[in-house]
């Protein structure tokens, strides 16, 4: 009696053992080169302008096609001429994004998804030429590809989103700012 239980056991947690090796591993972590093409109001006269940076975010798997992101960015720029003669913008434009990604379908080493995130997002008192630095709600919507490299590495070739945000420009109040982001980085899954 003791050795079937013994041996029900064993096989028992062989299986449990088995099933868990076929989970996909659930937390990666992205790091990389971040553009965002940022396009002020037509009201501001502000123009399109460029920032560069990077980005870091932290993605639970919950299931095979779902997972929960917290995205971080920061991106920069250097002095440059507006549309309006004789001003002059520079700053900075941090990010604190969180929401779904959608994996529905997976090929070999290359996995397409869809993403929709939500959050804060910071801009420095020059970004837009305002007396003081600025907060705002910000949301993104768009996709990338994954191409894994190995166990513990992949790369991704491409994200592009929509990134909108509602920040004052030259004082006219709060103006929505419909910009695109795009980046390129690895991530190494745990």
């Amino acid at each position: 009696m003791k050795l079937n239980t013994l041996f029900a056991s064993f096989l028992f947690l062989f299986f449990c053992h088995s099933v868990r090796a076929q989970e996909p591993q659930t937390i990666d972590v992205f790091a990389g080169y971040s553009f965002t093409r940022i396009n002020t109001s037509s009201i501001s006269g502000l123009g399109a302008f460029s920032v560069q940076g990077g980005e870091l975010s932290v993605s639970y798997k919950a299931t095979r096609w779902f997972t929960a992101v917290a995205d971080f960015g920061i991106s920069a720029a250097g002095p440059h001429n507006s549309d309006i003669v004789g001003i002059q913008t520079h700053g900075m434009q941090t990010t604190y994004l969180f929401g779904p990604r959608i994996s529905p379908v997976h090929w070999r080493r290359i996995t397409p998804f869809a993403q929709a995130l939500f959050g804060l997002a910071h801009a420095t008192h020059g970004l837009y030429d305002t007396s003081g630095s600025q907060n705002s709600f910000a949301w993104t919507a768009g996709g990338g590809i994954d191409y894994r490299l190995n166990g513990n590495f992949s790369l991704r070739p491409f994200q592009v989103e929509f990134l909108q945000s509602k920040f004052s420009e030259l004082g006219n109040g709060p103006q929505y700012q419909n910009d695109v982001r795009a980046s390129t980085g690895l991530i190494l899954h745990f």
